[in-house]
């Protein structure tokens, strides 16, 4: 993944299904737009994106395609990851993240390349998913919400009519196991990611989130 230099930040979080990203996504936007006079706008995004790409992509995690070889779930996903970067809107060419954060724009966004790497190399090469990546921009910040596989089953079922692709505790037992791999190894090349406990409430997850993000606009 190259570095990029720019003003304005790129925060993103990650975490198994049901670890809360998109519960404490809603609650940073709040903050954020709050925090505009002090941090500056904010973008917000997710991955898979709304995008061509990217709706291809919920459609083969929800099963409403037939089964896609996991190389082209993986080319899928570092094409929707590029558009995303490049190019991005709801039904309109917009600018990506790139040219946002070169103006000044901060960027939050649900899940990135680290999922991509967590889920994806349970069957297909870790460093060709590296390599189909490498356009991707590294974040500043990468808040890893950690939860027990046990407690993401729980979550999940509780709120899905219909088991996704990856909700299975076999395979998310793998991920899980991925994922402390991947982070270690990406501190360790110089990635500023932190991981909070999910199992804690939303609101003292949410306070946690709150310190470090702020850190970074110290």
């Amino acid at each position: 993944m190259k570095n990029l230099s720019h003003k304005g930040k790129f925060i993103v979080l990650e975490g198994l299904d049901g670890s809360g990203t998109s519960t404490q996504l809603d609650l940073l936007k709040t903050w954020l737009i709050e925090k505009e006079h002090e941090f500056g706008k904010t973008y917000f995004s997710q991955e898979p994106t709304n995008g061509p790409v990217g709706s291809l992509i919920r459609l083969a995690l929800s099963k409403r395609l037939k089964a896609l070889d996991e190389r082209v779930m993986a080319l899928l996903f570092a094409a929707d990851r590029l558009d995303h970067l490049y190019c991005s809107g709801d039904f309109e060419q917009r600018e990506g993240i790139n040219m946002m954060l070169e103006k000044g724009l901060n960027v939050l966004s649900d899940r990135y390349y680290l999922s991509s790497l967590a889920y994806q190399s349970l069957s297909v090469d870790l460093e060709w998913l590296k390599q189909i990546n490498k356009y991707a921009v590294k974040p500043d910040l990468t808040i890893f919400l950690h939860i027990p596989v046990e407690k993401s089953l729980e979550r999940r079922h509780g709120s899905r009519i219909h088991e996704e692709l990856y909700e299975n505790e076999k395979t998310l037992t793998a991920i899980a196991q991925k994922y402390e791999i991947l982070t270690a190894e990406l501190k360790t090349a110089g990635e500023n990611i932190v991981t909070i406990n999910g199992c804690l409430s939303k609101a003292a997850v949410f306070e946690e989130i709150k310190s470090v993000v702020s850190s970074i606009f110290s």
